[in-house]
């Protein structure tokens, strides 16, 4: 039990979770200022009030702050009994997105159910849902993964919600989600001639789609010459580049950004750390970029240490991690131009409710990691569980 180990560990331990929940808090309170300073003068020109998307974001991230502490709290037995009901219920939203009048185009994208004025993005579901089902699978199988056969199924469970996403027309999630399974194998142990097979099998034809849609040929010309089509496709990066550079050091001070007047489209969402940054600098810039290199390294960290007592702990952890903070570098790299528009929103900075609530959890997840972390010296090595035993028998031990 943790009251029987040394001071020093549970001292680690809540320091550990101090700065994981200090970084999330930061992160929350900096995106919604930033999100009601980017955001206010394009609700008025939609006619709403000016702190629409800002009350909205401010009232979910409340019920997200709420999901976080009853996920914290919740028994591990229990979350892994539910990862069946999240995969079925993933499965059923991603088809009603797909072919039934549920599902809402947006932006030549059908990623969203909408009902009445909430939306939901069910790929976020998805996501979170893989993570659990590949860590309970791997945990389960952590004596077989080095044979062939134990890699054909969650591979095929990975495959069948990465086409779904894609039927989406949503590319850039679709890269995210399988970079993120990709990830978790790689940290199962799974040998490197299947992690090749996997790669080959999903990259080649990957690449090749890439190729289907003229508006992804177009983004990726235009990432690759800058002055293709500058009122065009590169109008975008092109508005977000002279934004950040407009904040200089300092920045114009909150609230008096000028790109947010129309100037930056989507200001509100997959560009508003354009905003941000034009607003408080290149000093704003690197607080938040070390804020989520902070969740890096208390996530990784304290997933490590669980790398030899409990390996479901150990791959939630690596997987909750690497999802976050692969998707705050990806859409700051797109706004900084070293990455092609994606559509990826920024974690706790973008408008959307989905993605606000979902990452709040997640947040709520990898805390639960962190704590877990402490029980346990480094020097105890786990006992390997005995594949032919029942997972309910391993559940309530």
């Amino acid at each position: 039990m943790l009251e029987n180990q040394p001071a020093e560990n549970k001292l680690s331990t809540y320091m550990l979770l101090f700065v994981l929940i200090t970084v999330l808090l930061l992160l929350l309170a900096t995106g919604l200022s930033s999100l009601y300073s980017a955001s206010y003068d394009k609700a008025m020109r939609l006619g709403l009030q000016s702190n629409y998307f800002f009350r909205r974001q401010f009232l979910f991230s409340l019920a997200g702050i709420a999901a976080a502490a009853v996920i914290y709290f919740l028994p591990i037995r229990v979350i892994r009994l539910l990862i069946p009901l999240l995969l079925v219920g993933s499965i059923i939203l991603m088809l009603l997105t797909l072919f039934t009048s549920l599902g809402e185009t947006q932006l030549g994208a059908r990623r969203w159910i909408t009902i009445g004025s909430i939306g939901f993005q069910p790929s976020e579901l998805v996501k979170v849902s893989t993570i659990l089902f590949l860590a309970n699978y791997f945990d389960k199988h952590r004596d077989q993964l080095r044979q062939f056969s134990y890699t054909v199924y969650p591979a095929a469970v990975v495959g069948v919600f990465a086409l779904m996403i894609f039927m989406q027309r949503d590319f850039s999630t679709t890269v995210i989600f399988l970079f993120v399974s990709f990830s978790l194998f790689a940290a199962s142990g799974t040998k490197i001639s299947y992690l090749a097979y996997l790669a080959a099998l999903v990259g080649i034809p990957g690449i090749l789609l890439l190729f289907t849609e003229p508006y992804r040929v177009r983004r990726l010309i235009g990432f690759l010459f800058k002055d293709f089509d500058p009122s065009g496709i590169n109008y975008q990066v092109n508005a977000s580049l002279m934004a950040v550079s407009s904040g200089g050091l300092m920045g114009k001070g909150w609230g008096n950004g000028d790109y947010k007047y129309g100037l930056l489209p989507e200001v509100q969402s997959d560009f508003v750390f354009a905003s941000f940054v034009e607003e408080t600098g290149f000093l704003g810039g690197l607080f938040v970029l070390l804020l989520f290199g902070m969740i890096a390294a208390v996530g990784f960290f304290g997933a490590a240490r669980l790398r030899e007592h409990d390996l479901f702990l150990y791959f939630l952890g690596i997987g909750v991690t690497s999802l976050i903070v692969f998707q705050a570098y990806m859409n700051i790299g797109v706004v900084i131009g070293v990455f092609p528009p994606t559509g990826i929103p920024l974690p706790f900075f973008s408008q959307g409710l989905t993605s606000l609530i979902v990452n709040l959890g997640m947040g709520g997840l990898l805390s639960k990691v962190l704590a877990a972390s402490g029980k346990y010296r480094n020097s105890i090595a786990y006992q390997p569980l005995d594949s032919d035993r029942d997972f309910q028998e391993v559940l309530y031990e």
